[in-house]
């Protein structure tokens, strides 16, 4: 894990790829299998998965421009797997109809972190 070799100083190039594109992949893998879960809005939970990948995408660019990495947002990473989490306990409560406000909820916040970088970036970098 990234945040793992930072706070050991034990980064190396090849594994901020690695954990990049681990990322990545957990972001999709995670959250688009909502899309076809009854009661789930497919639609919003694409959409919310396209910006989370466009948020990250904007801070590693950020970096590689020569600015600073943000991890912020309302929904940075560790957002995203919270409301992943109360959702799929929601839905052991409730059922299926709990999953319906993810999609909204994930493209929403998704948006706004993606905006959130977007605009850090456009300030930290010359």
């Amino acid at each position: 894990d990234g945040a793992l070799a930072r706070r050991t100083d034990r980064t190396h190039p090849r594994g901020e790829l690695f954990n990049e594109l681990g990322d990545r992949c957990a972001d999709v893998l995670m959250l688009a299998p909502v899309a076809f879960v009854p009661g789930s809005i497919a639609w919003t939970v694409w959409l919310g998965v396209v910006f989370a990948v466009l948020a990250s995408f904007t801070s590693v660019a950020t970096r590689a421009a020569g600015g600073e990495r943000s991890y912020r947002g309302i929904l940075s990473k560790p957002g995203r797997l919270a409301l992943l989490s109360v959702f799929a306990i929601a839905a052991l409560v409730v059922g299926p109809a709990a999953w319906g406000p993810f999609g909204p909820l994930l493209a929403l916040g998704t948006f706004l972190t993606l905006a959130e970088r977007v605009m850090l970036a456009i300030r930290s970098l010359p």
